[in-house]
């Protein structure tokens, strides 16, 4: 869809929700690097869409004298890419955002962020089921049941328990389009990803495909090197993998992933 009207779509739930809570819109200076919205208020609140890296931010920073102090940190984040996403994508974002502004959310995403720096990669878990939601609507309520009853997000647990039987059913009854479409953000997202994501993918979702064609057809997007790895993970298919050590994985899919 036009990238102009689905950052409407974004801005637009967060702009009522802020105006009325006594923020003010300000204007930013154009650029061709990127789309922003800037609101203030007691924090101050901007929404940045990255042409190059396809990704929308929340971020937040605190006011002083009336400005904001520019100290961003981002509270929210994830890929649009308006070849392929449409406004129900750009609408399931814009709720997310509200959301992250609305609850105790903000906290914890700010402290799970916070050490990440500009440019590396920083989709975690969290980010990828957030990114799931595209397909599987009904994750948001189990996304917020797993952050309301956990410490922390168990992104492991959750992919296999929550996404992992979703996405089989939908890959065993997706047509070509469907398929190359998830292909694409799977991609995506595996770029984008840290250790864990890219496991998710090869290891938990992909291997719970047992028909070799739409693996196939799943891996299309890949790059060469990103398809070899997503190969060579099938080989552990069967085999028992420990559950849930954070930053951890098997020496195996450690050593093929820092091959990449």
């Amino acid at each position: 869809m036009e990238l102009e009207r689905a950052f409407e779509i974004i801005t637009g739930k967060v702009e009522r929700l802020l105006l009325a809570r006594g923020y003010k819109k300000q204007s930013v200076a154009p650029s061709d690097k990127e789309l922003t919205a800037l609101y203030t208020g007691e924090i101050a609140y901007s929404i940045v869409y990255y042409f190059d890296k396809k990704r929308v931010l929340l971020r937040s920073c605190s006011m002083e004298d009336g400005e904001p102090d520019n100290t961003w940190k981002t509270v929210a984040t994830w890929l649009f890419d308006p070849e392929t996403d449409t406004a129900r994508d750009a609408e399931n974002i814009a709720e997310d955002f509200a959301e992250t502004i609305r609850g105790p959310k903000q906290t914890a995403v700010q402290k799970q962020k916070k050490n990440k720096k500009e440019g590396e990669n920083t989709s975690d878990p969290l980010f990828f089921a957030n990114r799931m939601v595209t397909y599987f609507p009904e994750l948001r309520d189990e996304i917020a049941y797993e952050k309301a009853h956990y410490e922390s997000f168990r992104g492991i647990t959750f992919a296999d328990e929550k996404i992992m039987p979703k996405f089989r059913e939908y890959v065993n009854t997706a047509n070509k389009s469907e398929l190359e479409r998830m292909s694409k953000s799977l991609s995506d997202m595996y770029d984008a990803g840290d250790l864990d994501v890219k496991g998710i993918i090869t290891y938990i979702l992909l291997n719970s495909i047992e028909d070799d064609k739409k693996f196939e057809q799943l891996t299309e997007k890949f790059t060469p090197e990103y398809k070899k790895i997503a190969v060579e993970s099938r080989k552990l298919r069967g085999k028992k993998i420990k559950p849930e050590k954070p930053k951890k994985m098997s020496k195996f899919m450690a050593d093929t992933l820092n091959d990449n």
